[in-house]
Parts: C-alpha cells; structure tokens; sequence
C-alpha cells in the first residue's frame, strides 16, 4: 500500500472498497461449504446459523467433517477451538490499533468480524482503525461469507446426486490449500509434521480402535508439539 493512501480518512465506505475483493474470495468456498452442509443433512437455517456464529472457513469445513464422520459434540469443540486459536493472537493484536472510545460491545464485533484477510488488511494502516471502517471492512466479508453458505445450499437443492457428491472434494481442496501456503514457507518440516499427524492419527484409529474424532484432537495436539520442537523460526536480523 502506498504511504500517501495510508494518510486517507478510515471510513465506512473505504473499508467496504477494502473488503470487497475479500467479500469476492469468500463467496464460492462459502458456496461450496452451503454445498456440503446440504450434502450431509444440514437443514438450511442450520448451515447459515453454521456461518452466522462461525464465521471462520478451516474450522467450519474441520467442523462439518467431523459432524458427518459421527465424532461427538466435545469431539468437534475441541477440534474447532484448537484450529481457531489463532484468532485469538490476531484479535489482541488488532485490538492495539483501535481507535480510543471503541469499547465493549463493538470490540466483542470486531473479534467476532475477524478473519485471516481481514486482518492482513487492517493491520497494513499506520494510523487508527476507525469502527466505521472496520464495520465496513469487516461486514462485506461477512456478507459474502453468509451469502454464499446460503445460496450454495440453494443451488445444492437443484444438483443432481452425483454432483452433490463430487462437492464433497471441496474439504479437501480447502485445506490442501492450506497447507501449501505453509509448505512454501517452511519446506520439508511440515512435510515432517503431516507425517507425523498422519502416522498418529493411524495407529490410534487403525491400531488402538479410537473414535476418529478424539484420534483427531490427540494426532492435532501431539503435531502440534512436534512442529513446535523441529520448527524453528528465522532469528531476526539486527
């Protein structure tokens, strides 16, 4: 971003502008997840509570997963809460570039409104984030996010089986997508660290007979720690 736009007022209208290409991003995978809550018996209502509460696409595509695959409630809990810690990193950093008098409620809002994208966005301004820009920014995206779990679900309606079925891959895609973002940046150790989730997840289904959604939550927990130990961050320069 150029310096002389970082010095432009932050309003309501800029933060749509801003949010718009995110609102665009969002739409199909959010159709696409609209697709695969139809897919394995979600009610309408059901799936745009899903995003209306939600509002985080790896963990509401983890959760929908595990619903399907029968893991229990506590199961899927554990597994979303772990996937979506990080927003609660990314929340207090973006909390410190809030404008004074943006209290309560409205911080509940922009926690609740904060993404990956959103986040990339907000934090590239030098000045303080305005609320009517990051109700801006931050409501186009979640738009685009609702919108596109409910007209998915629509279009599902009129798919035939067999196309309902092949949506299915979308899970897949998604985090695949995921995962080669982190593979681009750290090489072989997260190829190390899939491995080893991999492996573990294995042998507590296939050797010790575990439920897939408690062997989930032990091979994301035990991946983590590992990946802690083997990946080491590039010390800064001085």
């Amino acid at each position: 971003m150029k310096g002389s736009s970082t010095q432009e007022s932050l309003t309501f209208a800029r933060g749509v502008r801003e949010g718009f290409p995110i609102c665009v991003g969002y739409f199909p995978t959010a159709m696409a997840f609209g697709l695969v809550c139809r897919d394995v018996g979600l009610k309408i209502w059901e799936a745009v509570l899903f995003s209306v509460t939600n509002f985080a696409g790896s963990g509401q595509f983890l959760a929908i997963n595990l619903l399907a695959s029968g893991a229990l409630l506590l199961e899927i809990f554990i597994g979303v809460l772990l996937i979506n810690l990080r927003y609660l990193f990314m929340g207090a950093a973006l909390s410190q570039k809030l404008e004074e008098g943006i209290h309560g409620p409205k911080r509940l809002i922009i926690a609740h409104g904060t993404t990956d994208e959103v986040f990339s966005v907000a934090v590239l301004h030098n000045q303080k984030l305005s609320w009517p820009y990051m109700v801006g920014l931050q409501g186009v995206s979640y738009a685009g996010w609702v919108g596109g779990t409910a007209l998915g679900f629509l279009i599902g309606m009129v798919l035939s089986p067999e196309l309902q079925m092949a949506v299915g891959v979308t899970l897949y895609a998604m985090f695949i997508s995921l995962f080669a973002q982190e593979l681009r940046q750290k090489g072989i150790m997260v190829l190390m660290v899939a491995g080893f989730s991999a492996i573990m997840n294995s042998i507590l289904i296939l050797g010790l007979s575990m439920g897939s959604g408690w062997a989930f939550v032990i091979s994301m927990l035990s991946a983590s720690v590992f990946g802690a130990i083997i990946i080491k961050e590039p010390e800064a320069l001085p």
